[in-house]
């Protein structure tokens, strides 16, 4: 704790501030903190009391919370030149936004101060009282198998480790609107207390505690205990034991350190659901990461396969044929050129950068290849013929033709499973119950309704307002530069077609410019069908509903034809695999289905305390499962208004975080090569790969090799950035709207491939991919009941039973072809698509798995939201890495995860001392650092490495792994502990603004400049090293030191300069 001398001189820097705005002159920390001169005062139980509520309850800190977002911005105030802030206290009110929130905060420290005194010389029991009112106050000390434990130290230990996760959250919240918390331990110290005190409590009283909350007993019926009737005893009502082993089938198999049972995320959650129908949704909706379920049984000659899900679909279904676009477009414009294609993407990447390099270079003026996707988006809105006619134009059209087939394969998709027609005749069924009940209105909304029906019926999902159908999206960022040119076109237009006054045509194309510019361009399903003008769309087609031309305002639509394939592709393809699984885009049956089974429960609850754990567990689950929904559409978390200025800084910010952090990804990938030994074994890694690898292959052998690969949507990283994106947690669907959006979004996929990462990943994603195709067909081609119990329990493990294992045998013997001694299975001949889609489905999530690629279902559900986003950028790895490599590995139980697991540490080892060069770090470690560092780069451990460093830093390495093994205390920066907290926004605005305070003060020096790299872009590029240590050599550090202020800001517009033109390139 601070000593009373600390707060009482404190105090008395901040009461002049507020109320006497006078100077205040602190030279240094002991001018503030003097040894006390007088006795502390004396607090009565009332004062203490109301102190402990405020400083160390959530309540206060919540309201204050609610209390900040009144504050409006005020882009000219400077926190830095504000009088009233004591010196010594800037750093404090660096992020404050405006005069009158300095003037709130400084009170507000005011009282926390005073309160801190209270709390150091008050009555303790009334302190202790006041903290206690909390929500979590009524939180169990432990979780059921933890309190049942026979031994008092696991019971302890386990206590303590349970309340202190439990109240870390409510700790770092006070923390964050506390102004008077200056010091880690004063959230340390709560922290601890209240896992002594849990751990007390739960030693002492945990078996008492958990007999009294044993699950066993609760909703037992018949007889049974622990059988709960919900979606399965429609299979057998009366045999709860048939019951309780489909329940059991459906939940994830043990790790043998219950990691299964953490709750940590959605999938994991409804693996445990008290309802069937809930455990059953998690692989029906998202591909798994290769986690198994119970009903596997670890690979017996008997096993159930498990679903394969709507997000697996979607990736087989639908991102081969976006790259079938996007590689003849390339190849169009790459003939325009004169150049012919490479074979493979990674070629033809390099080509078409090449020839953009070549363009800057030589200030050549021919058509860009920016310039040319905009002219087949044109073209394809003009019946796919090229309005120019120039040497381009049967180039232009010969893509345009291409990404026709796109287009009209995913109309015929929709049509296939009646997209959005359920929707539509539920929205005439409630309109009609509105009319029987009298609602005005209801009768000009019917006909509207049938009329969309008729209309969708005749026309197909996919309406025109062109000759030529292509996705409507807006730019509103030109839009919004010329709001009146806009206002003006659509206002004519709408006078003529409606034979309308001008007062009406402007308020018309001012409602259509505030729909394009202010409104959500996705639809939230849970919102109902009045926010969607009678007809529930995908986002894909929302800026259809209103009948504008296209030419009309073509100058303000989305341009860039690939921009809209991969809009229109993402959002079209999964609302069609959610129709066609569940019959509507919504889940409303299933959800209808799960709310009606705990409904028929609750009733049947005989005590309040069954009826309420009942109806959290309905809440919970439809949680989940509408939170899977929309994490497959790509819409969970998203901003309503994903146009306001919050939202683009968050999109603008982790784009950027991406330019300055990333440099080295692919050396951090470089344990990625042992990966498949993990998954799949030494034998067949060789046998089906490096045995390949090291010898003439025939071509037919590639070809089919590398087509069936293309097919099921594997290595695609060249050109679409998929598992990059999903690392940096970038690539949404909103982020190309605005200019300077698109200029950080496309120097993010420049960066990429600057960096190595994409063509690493489609190199490792190809000889994977190879390897576990290999290995699939030559385990079809084997007998069923000769199959190793780990061949079998992979083939169910990813949806393919003894049935379907018969099946694709007899497709691959009569359309297969046999070359150096492997079965290439041709998928593309064969005649059941059932089949085809499962092998597909099958090869992709195991190469996804293998090499690990973040999915809908691996991370928390928190984490995608706009600031849960920001703050775990980077994280996603972990979070996959916990699915995908250990939880999955330890259900496995095979000897080939060990033997990877030791390989992969082992690399993780290697590519830390490269690291150590890169940055020029030269230091002594032991043996159990050299170990520790390794486990965590290896990412073997998941998301629990990432907590482990959070821990350490915020306490200066007295806390966590390192410290426990030996490490000395050592002191970790502030930009270090706010990156722990607030992910890599919050410790490159913590550099940025030490490098802003030094060019100003005139107090830049070689520590600056150092600072300055960690924020600029290409600054932690590999290969970039020399040329960024020649900048920072001492000689431009003396001459940094030299400058004024005006010099220093021009060399920041220096660096800007160099990192807009690299945006300008795109």
């Amino acid at each position: 704790m601070i000593k009373t001398s600390q707060y009482t001189n404190a105090l008395q820097q901040v009461n002049e501030s507020i109320y006497d705005s006078s100077e205040i002159n602190i030279a240094n920390e002991t001018d503030v903190y003097k040894p006390p001169i007088e006795a502390p005062p004396e607090y009565g139980f009332s004062e203490s009391f109301k102190a402990g509520f405020r400083q160390y309850s959530p309540v206060p800190s919540i309201i204050r919370m609610i209390e900040n977002i009144g504050f409006e911005d005020n882009p000219s105030y400077d926190p830095l030149k504000d009088e009233n802030i004591p010196k010594g206290y800037e750093w404090r009110f660096l992020n404050s936004s405006s005069a009158n929130e300095t003037t709130m905060r400084l009170k507000r420290l005011d009282e926390d101060l005073k309160d801190m005194e209270i709390v150091e010389h008050g009555n303790i029991f009334a302190v202790g009282l006041g903290g206690l009112v909390s929500p979590l106050i009524t939180a169990p000390v432990g979780t059921f198998k933890t309190l049942s434990n026979t031994s008092f130290l696991k019971r302890f230990v386990g206590s303590a480790a349970f309340t202190t996760a439990l109240y870390a959250p409510e700790e770092f919240l006070i923390a964050s609107q506390n102004e008077g918390r200056s010091e880690l331990a004063h959230t340390l110290i709560p922290l601890i207390g209240a896992g002594m005190i849990g751990g007390t409590v739960g030693g002492f009283f945990g078996k008492r505690i958990a007999n009294s909350m044993n699950p066993a007993n609760e909703f037992a019926e018949e007889g049974e205990e622990g059988i709960f009737r919900s979606a399965g005893a429609s299979v057998n009502p009366n045999s709860p034991a048939v019951l309780k082993q489909t329940l059991d089938g459906e939940a994830l198999s043990e790790t043998g350190i219950k990691l299964e049972k953490l709750k940590w995320n959605p999938v994991t959650r409804l693996s445990q659901s008290l309802n069937l129908t809930a455990r059953k949704l998690s692989a029906q909706l998202v591909d798994m990461g290769g986690m198994i379920q119970k009903k596997v049984r670890g690979g017996s000659v008997v096993g159930e396969a498990m679903e394969q899900s709507v997000e697996t679909n979607f990736r087989t279904g639908y991102l081969s044929l976006l790259m079938d676009g996007i590689r003849s477009t390339d190849e169009a414009y790459l003939a325009f050129r004169g150049l012919i294609a490479k074979q493979g993407d990674i070629g033809r990447s390099i080509q078409m950068l090449g020839q953009r390099g070549a363009d800057i270079i030589k200030r050549n003026k021919t058509l860009s290849e920016v310039g040319f996707r905009e002219r087949v988006s044109k073209a394809m809105r003009n019946g796919d013929k090229d309005k120019i006619i120039d040497d381009a134009t049967p180039y232009v059209e010969q893509a345009s033709q291409a990404y026709r087939k796109v287009f009209d394969t995913i109309k015929k998709n929709a049509e296939d499973v009646k997209l959005f027609e359920l929707d539509i005749q539920k929205a005439i069924a409630g309109l009609k119950k509105k009319i029987a009940d009298g609602v005005e209105g209801a009768v000009e909304q019917l006909a509207k309704a049938e009329a969309k029906l008729i209309e969708l019926r005749q026309g197909g999902v996919l309406l025109n307002t062109a000759l030529g159908y292509v996705p409507k999206v807006a730019r509103v960022d030109k839009i919004m530069a010329n709001e009146s040119k806009f206002i003006n076109k659509v206002s004519r237009w709408y006078q003529q077609k409606e034979n309308a006054s001008k007062a009406d045509g402007d308020a018309f194309a001012i409602n259509v410019m505030m729909d394009y510019t202010k409104s959500k361009p996705f639809f939230n399903l849970d919102e109902g069908t009045s926010q969607i003008d009678w007809i529930t769309q995908a986002s894909g087609t929302k800026s259809r509903k209103y009948e504008i031309p296209d030419e009309l305002i073509e100058e303000f639509l989305e341009n860039d034809i690939e921009v809209l394939a991969r809009h229109h592709t993402k959002t079209m393809g999964v609302d069609i695999e959610l129709t066609r699984r569940f019959g509507d885009i919504s889940m409303s049956r299933v959800i209808k289905q799960i709310t009606e089974e705990y409904d028929e429960l609750i009733k049947k609850a005989p005590t309040t305390a069954e009826r309420q754990k009942l109806k959290q567990g309905l809440d919970d689950d439809l949680r989940d499962v509408r939170g899977l929904r929309d994490r497959v559409r790509g819409t969970y978390g998203a901003s309503k208004d994903p146009h306001n200025m919050t939202s683009r800084f968050v999109r603008q910010m982790k784009s950027f975080n991406v330019l300055v952090g990333m440099g080295g990804a692919a050396i951090s990938s470089i344990p990625d090569i042992v990966r498949p030994v993990m998954t799949e074994g030494l034998k067949n890694v060789y046998e089906h790969g490096l045995r390949h690898m090291f010898k003439k292959q025939k071509t037919i052998f590639k070809q089919m090799q590398s087509r069936e690969i293309r097919q099921a949507g594997i290595a695609v990283d060249a050109t679409l950035g998929l598992r990059a994106n999903s690392f940096a947690d970038i690539g949404d669907l909103f982020g190309s709207r605005f200019a300077m959006e698109r200029a950080l979004n496309q120097s993010t996929g420049i960066f990429f491939v600057m960096n190595g990462l994409n063509y690493w990943n489609q190199t490792i994603k190809e000889f994977t991919g190879n390897i576990i195709s290999l290995r699939m067909t030559s385990a079809i081609m084997s007998s069923w009941a000769t199959l190793s119990k780990a061949d079998r329990r992979k083939l169910l493990a990813n949806g393919i039973d003894e049935f379907d294992h018969a099946k694709m045998q007899d497709l691959i013997k009569k359309n297969g072809q046999k070359e150096d001694g492997e079965w290439l299975p041709n998928t593309d001949a064969w005649a059941d698509n059932n089949m085809v889609r499962k092998f597909r489905n099958s090869l992709n999530q195991s190469v996804d798995r293998t090499i690990i690629t973040p999915g809908a279902g691996d991370r928390a559900l928190w984490t995608s939201t706009e600031f849960g986003s920001l703050i775990t950028q980077f994280k996603g790895y972990g979070q996959g890495s916990m699915v995908r490599l250990l939880t999955s590995g330890l259900q496995e139980k095979d000897a080939s995860f060990w033997q990877g697991a030791l390989l992969l540490v082992g690399l993780a080892s290697i590519v830390n001392e490269a690291k150590k060069v890169q940055y020029g770090i030269d230091k002594d470690q032991t043996y159990t650092e050299l170990l520790i560092d390794a486990v965590d780069r290896s990412g073997a451990l998941g998301w629990f490495t990432d907590v482990n460093n959070s821990i350490e830093k915020l306490s200066d390495n007295r806390l966590g792994l390192r410290p426990l093994m030996g490490k000395k205390q050592n002191y970790m920066p502030l930009g270090s502990k706010i990156g722990s907290i607030f992910g890599p926004v919050g410790s490159n605005l913590t550099t940025a603004g030490g490098v802003f305070t030094d060019l100003i003060t005139g107090e830049a020096d070689e520590k600056t400049l150092r600072s300055a790299r960690f924020i600029t872009p290409t600054g932690n590029l590999p290969y970039l090293d020399p040329i960024w240590d020649e900048i920072m050599a001492a000689k431009w550090c003396e001459l940094t030191r030299r400058c004024n202020m005006s010099k220093g800001i021009l060399w920041l517009l220096f660096l800007l300069r160099i990192m807009m033109h690299e945006y300008n390139t795109v």
